[in-house]
């Protein structure tokens, strides 16, 4: 497993995942607020069997 962070929105990510062929399954996106000052989001991805 790997973990990679990047300045980059949701929706770019999603787009780039599914043009590399992989399958996004789980996507968490917490917007700013008191906790953190920009937008973070998780996805969980994986290329199709």
């Amino acid at each position: 497993m790997s973990y990679e962070s990047h300045l980059v929105p949701p929706d770019r990510i999603a787009d780039l995942l599914a043009r590399a062929g992989l399958v996004v399954s789980a996507r968490l996106v917490q917007e700013p607020g008191q906790a953190a000052r920009r937008t973070v989001a998780t996805f969980l991805a994986a290329k199709p069997e």
